[in-house]
């Protein structure tokens, strides 16, 4: 993996970064993959990446009464999330539970709007750099229900509309030109992801993206590849042995480490959601997790 002078000046030597969105975020295999890129290749640099994801959240407020639970939502946990992290740089990805999997709503689409206005005027009297990121699209040929046509009252996660990717475009149009308007930085996810998609399907005519909401690893390769491109001006030329198989010593240290970060942090915030992580005390963690990291800068010169 070549990297030039100019890629040293465009990624930070010291940030404290965190990445706030839904379950895809929760997962954190992206953030996974950002941590073990810097380690691997810019192992002088300091990039603490903070996952504060959690599963099922909205920015805008809105839920579904078909849901198990009532939908959790970010300005619930924002003033704890930025007082107890205390970010140099905020990610926000949301938009896939926002529209509640729904045909396109007005009233829905300004809630979204007005929570993610909400949440960006907030992290900036902070201080921090706001980044925004697309949502990801949904791939109704992958789910587990069955998709429904418009005109209904009511839709689920596994019965959705049919068209929901359409629903998220517009989303995501809007993401992209409201950051445009205010001069910050926006990832876009869906269109690498929705080619991503393409290429598995037209080699494969019966691949699932996974239940059609979740990437899997390979997915979640595809944003952390975005995020380089747009923000650190980092366009890998392949991907690494270590993000293809999640094979061998660094990669699992990583995971491990990463593991340990993000149980800790989600459940020190705290969140409405009531599935609970069983996670350390947020100074053990930490302890634990630099104790981690001398094995992972080890293995990455194996790596």
């Amino acid at each position: 993996m070549m990297h030039t002078p100019d890629d040293q000046l465009k990624v930070p030597e010291r940030k404290r970064i965190v990445f706030l969105g839904d379950s895809i975020t929760e997962n954190g295999a992206y953030i996974r993959y950002l941590d073990a890129y810097f380690l691997k290749y810019f192992p002088r640099h300091s990039l603490e990446l903070i996952n504060l994801g959690v599963s099922s959240e909205t920015v805008a407020g809105t839920h579904e009464p078909s849901h198990p639970f009532p939908r959790p939502c970010l300005h619930e946990r924002l003033e704890r999330a930025l007082e107890e992290s205390k970010p140099d740089w905020v990610f926000l990805c949301y938009g896939m539970n926002d529209g509640i999997y729904h045909s396109f709503s007005e009233e829905r689409f300004a809630l979204f709007r007005n929570g993610m206005k909400k949440a960006v005027e907030r992290i900036g009297q902070t201080g921090a750099r706001v980044i925004l990121m697309t949502p990801p699209p949904y791939d109704v040929l992958s789910i587990n229900g069955e998709a429904q046509p418009d005109g209904l009252q009511e839709y689920a996660f596994e019965t959705p509309y049919r068209d929901y990717n359409g629903v998220l475009g517009k989303y995501a149009n809007w993401v992209t030109e409201y950051g445009a308007e205010q001069g910050y930085t926006v990832v876009n996810l869906r269109e690498p992801m929705m080619s991503f998609i393409a290429g598995r399907r037209e080699a494969n005519p019966a691949y699932k993206y996974n239940d059609g909401v979740h990437p899997e690893d390979d997915g979640h390769w595809v944003m952390a590849r975005a995020i380089l491109s747009d923000v650190f001006g980092i366009e890998p030329e392949r991907t690494p042995e270590w993000a293809k198989s999640m094979d061998g010593d660094f990669i699992r240290a990583v995971s491990r480490r990463r593991d340990v970060l993000n149980a800790a942090w989600r459940e020190h915030v705290g969140h409405s959601n009531p599935d609970k992580f069983e996670a350390l005390p947020l100074a053990d963690a930490l302890r634990l997790a630099d104790s981690i990291l001398e094995d992972i800068r080890m293995a990455a010169e194996q790596a």
